[in-house]
């Protein structure tokens, strides 16, 4: 008699194979079209390739979304965010390993390569969390449109961020902390905000009885 896999089990397969999919073909173009010299053709380099790890990363959650149908963890009080947590988790692990082994390829100085696996991250698990939640709540074509959105706003935050300050001589990143405070830091805020909120307003009623007592005259 054969056991049952783990919906968890499934989930990282379906993980691995999509790192897998992605991962080694992007690596190649990536190898062969290197980011460029010239700050105004990095600065699209760069935005590009965000965007494209961010869409992967989206593509991904929409894929174990339906694995959420079924309870995960049948022990906890709240199965439903149990399981869309570790949903955002894989997809987080999966966006930080598409970056790293990408930016490399890319040739990105060592500090262009933390800034764009520190935006890649923020903005992967914020979408995550957004989708799953938006998904529960009012069905995939809102939760399309909803972690679409988030993933331009947290991109444009970058490019404002970049097109102020623009790039160090060698081609890294230009840390300005004023910046960061202006432009940055109050998007991802509110976006991880959006995002957890969401994700809450979703997963309540786990847990809570289905039947109440009727009050005593």
């Amino acid at each position: 008699m054969t056991s049952r896999v783990h919906p968890l089990e499934s989930a990282l397969a379906i993980t691995l194979r999509a790192l897998l999919a992605w991962v080694i073909p992007l690596t190649v173009v990536m190898l062969i079209l290197r980011a460029p010299v010239d700050p105004d053709s990095l600065f699209v380099y760069n935005l590009a390739h965000l965007f494209v790890l961010q869409i992967a990363s989206f593509l991904l959650v929409r894929r174990l979304a339906p694995q959420l149908d079924d309870p995960w963890f049948g022990t906890t009080k709240r199965p439903w965010l149990a399981s869309a947590a570790s949903i955002v988790a894989l997809v987080t692990g999966f966006a930080a390993l598409l970056t790293l082994a990408t930016s490399a390829a890319a040739g990105y100085d060592p500090s262009l390569q933390f800034l764009q696996l520190l935006s890649s991250l923020d903005i992967a698990w914020a979408t995550a969390a957004l989708f799953l939640g938006a998904h529960k709540l009012w069905g995939k074509v809102w939760a399309d449109v909803a972690a679409f959105v988030l993933i331009i706003v947290c991109i444009g935050s970058i490019a404002l961020y970049l097109d102020a300050v623009g790039f160090t001589s060698s081609g890294g990143w230009q840390v300005d902390a004023a910046k960061m405070m202006q432009i940055v830091l109050p998007a991802d805020m509110v976006a991880a905000a959006v995002a957890v909120t969401v994700l809450l307003i979703a997963a309540r009623g786990e847990g809570q009885p289905t039947e109440h007592l009727s009050p005593q005259s």
